[in-house]
């Protein structure tokens, strides 16, 4: 009773507690410096590439992946439930919004490519929002486990809820690569960017770079869970920096270098159709196997 009246106690020091180990310091910085760049570059980028808005949600994603390693710093030198749950929700479930810039991609891809189809699943909305909404229902899953861990007689079935939203997370985001590697391998699916000959190429081989370090990351966050609180994985420093922050640092060098602004059509891009009669931006749907059209950008 001593021991659960200390944990309860804001004035005690709950680190090694909830992490099984003095988070490292040094690393932790290190860790908030270089998302704090990237956070500063993606913004950077995408306002003077004037790009489509959606992929501010990779600056915002670094942002909050900066934050969670500042408390994790602060959790270094001290640990209170309040901290070590508000790090957590930003360092678990912050980066799965990245996933929602390929999701975004892919839709744009088919929207671009103007293709008709009574396939549901390859509809832009669908390809869009449910997988975004699956997202999020994982995500709710995953958090009310979480807090379901903190209360010991609930701990198992918290962590059985946790593992039930990071398996529909995996499932559903490879049900959404075959739909990408179906739209890469299909030739109806294409648009074409001034200046950017192979922009669906280039795109495509972003998300399957991006997707497979997202996929590892997850199936690290199942293992860690499966294996439960104070298990093998979980008390292992290394294999949060080795499978979580590195994969993720990597995914956001490749947002960098392969940017996806460059591969879309800005949001000023505006048609000039095989006969050179400039067309309204609002009609830029069009596709260019339709219209002879091909995407620019108004010089100003």
């Amino acid at each position: 009773m001593g021991a659960e009246e200390d944990f309860m106690n804001d004035d005690v020091d709950k680190t090694m507690f909830l992490f099984h180990y003095r988070p490292n310091k040094p690393l932790a910085y290190t860790s908030l410096i270089i998302y704090a760049l990237f956070t500063l570059f993606l913004t950077a980028r995408v306002y003077r590439s004037k790009s489509p808005k959606f992929l501010y949600v990779l600056a915002f994603t670094a942002l909050m992946e900066t934050i969670g390693y500042a408390v994790r710093v602060a959790c270094a030198d001290f640990t209170d439930l309040g901290r070590y749950v508000g790090m957590t929700l930003f360092l678990l479930l912050a980066p799965n919004a990245l996933a929602l810039v390929n999701y975004k991609a892919v839709g744009e891809i088919i929207r671009l490519s103007n293709v008709q189809t009574d396939k549901f699943y390859l509809r832009t909305k669908f390809v869009t929002w449910f997988f975004f909404s699956s997202d999020i229902f994982s995500f709710v899953l995953q958090g009310a486990g979480g807090g379901m861990q903190s209360t010991i007689s609930l701990n198992n079935v918290g962590i059985a809820i946790t593992l039930v939203g990071l398996s529909l997370q995996l499932f559903f985001f490879a049900s959404f690569t075959c739909i990408t590697i179906y739209i890469h391998r299909s030739p109806q699916y294409n648009y074409y960017v001034e200046g950017y000959p192979n922009a669906k190429k280039n795109l495509i081989w972003c998300l399957y770079v991006t997707i497979f370090l997202l996929y590892l990351r997850s199936i690290y966050r199942v293992a860690e869970y499966a294996t439960g609180f104070g298990g093998p994985i979980a008390v292992l420093e290394w294999a949060f920096y080795a499978f979580d922050t590195l994969l993720i640092a990597i995914s956001f060098l490749v947002y960098s270098i392969f940017f996806i602004g460059n591969y879309l059509p800005k949001p000023e891009a505006e048609l000039i159709d095989s006969e050179g009669t400039q067309v309204p931006s609002s009609e830029s749907s069009i596709s260019q196997t339709e219209k002879g059209a091909a995407y620019i950008t108004e010089t100003k």
